[in-house]
């Protein structure tokens, strides 16, 4: 996944004084690319993001994750110790946030912790790590964390959460919003429905497999990519997999789309340039597929920054106005943390934050786990 930030806080307003009442969330969420915590301070209507920061993980933490994602193999002990180091990850990066942007943390009402998804099994189970007691205890900030399992418990697949929030970015106007993740998921905003679900891989193939090859942590600008050829028999058949056939409601994740899963796909013969080419192209396709014309669309996430991949979203879908969800007013890189805060702010007021139609949970669910400092 590309990542063209600084790894700093960005103030984009100064905050006044300590003794101003609690007016301010906290967002803070990890992807499925397992490369760091993003996290925001927004306004009280999680509107605005006032300050932001990038904070990546040790690479000993990267490495972990990677081995624990992958394989699905790890011990008790090494769960506690991994789930620890995370939690103390995302209380940094509210840390920093804090003392970056001037605002204490009396003035923060909640945080809203998405943590670090280490497995998920759509309608099944879903476990995100950083536990949200230490993150309270750290900061000194109330916490509400482990947001996918209660809409799991109703019978919905956990995922993805991030279309009620990215409805609300819409103000109720027609619209479509596309994160570009480790997993590529859509929102579909008409006047009678909203839709939502993960399309497939976006960053997750692209980034393992060129660390497969080159000592490179994703391909910058798509560089590598725009330097293969399409492998067409190698795309049809991952075209053809089950998934992409399948109808929402559905989620997925690097559980699924992982290396072992292109593996089965391969001859052993392709050059590795031709399979990342190849692997561009399933991720443009399967997304465009689900993109209808004269659509507005708000693209998000770590793979907008991988220019070769929107020129051909862009190209494919040549009929629909492709932009970013700057033009919404949050930074393609800070919604999904932007997100969570807004869910903190629901679940303290009682109100649910899954969507039926998107999740097909029984019912709506009030969602998360508070943890008070």
């Amino acid at each position: 996944m590309i990542r063209a930030r600084a790894v700093q806080v960005k103030n984009t307003k100064t905050v006044m004084a300590d003794t101003m009442p609690a007016q301010y969330y906290i967002g803070l969420m990890s992807g499925t690319s397992l490369d760091g915590v993003d996290g925001v301070i927004v306004d009280y209507q999680c509107q605005k993001v006032l300050a932001q920061t990038y904070q990546p993980y040790s690479e000993q933490i990267k490495q972990d994750l990677r081995q624990l994602t992958q394989s699905g193999e790890t011990s008790l002990a090494g769960l506690a110790d991994i789930d620890t180091q995370v939690a103390n990850a995302f209380s940094n990066a509210a840390l920093v946030l804090l003392s970056e942007s001037g605002i204490s943390a009396n003035q923060i009402v909640a945080i809203g912790s998405h943590g670090q998804t280490i497995y998920h099994q759509g309608g099944y189970y879903s476990m995100q790590i950083a536990h949200g007691a230490l993150i309270a205890e750290q900061t000194g900030i109330k916490t509400v964390a482990d947001f996918r399992m209660q809409d799991v418990a109703a019978g919905g697949q956990g995922a993805p959460l991030t279309p009620m929030y990215h409805h609300f970015l819409l103000n109720n106007t027609r619209g479509v919003v596309i994160n570009l993740g480790g997993i590529a998921n859509i929102t579909q905003v008409t006047d009678s429905s909203i839709v939502g679900f993960d399309i497939g891989p976006a960053n997750t193939l692209l980034d393992n497999w060129i660390k497969c090859h080159k000592p490179l942590d994703y391909d910058q600008n798509g560089l590598w990519s725009k330097s293969g050829l399409i492998d067409q028999a190698l795309l049809d058949k991952l075209l053809a997999d089950g998934y992409f056939q399948q109808l929402p409601p559905k989620s997925t994740g690097p559980e699924y789309f992982n290396l072992k899963w292109l593996s089965r796909f391969l001859t052993g013969n392709e050059a590795p340039e031709d399979v990342q080419r190849t692997l561009v192209e399933l991720t443009a396709i399967t997304i465009s597929r689900h993109i209808t014309d004269n659509t507005k669309v708000y693209l998000c996430g770590g793979g907008v920054h991988n220019a070769f991949l929107i020129e051909r979203l862009t190209c494919l879908n040549a009929d629909s106005n492709i932009m970013t969800t700057n033009e919404l007013g949050i930074h393609v890189d800070y919604v999904e943390a932007a997100a969570f805060a807004y869910f903190a702010k629901r679940t303290l007021a009682q109100q649910p934050s899954n969507l039926t139609s998107v999740t097909n949970a029984k019912r709506s669910r009030i969602l998360g786990a508070i943890y008070a400092n």
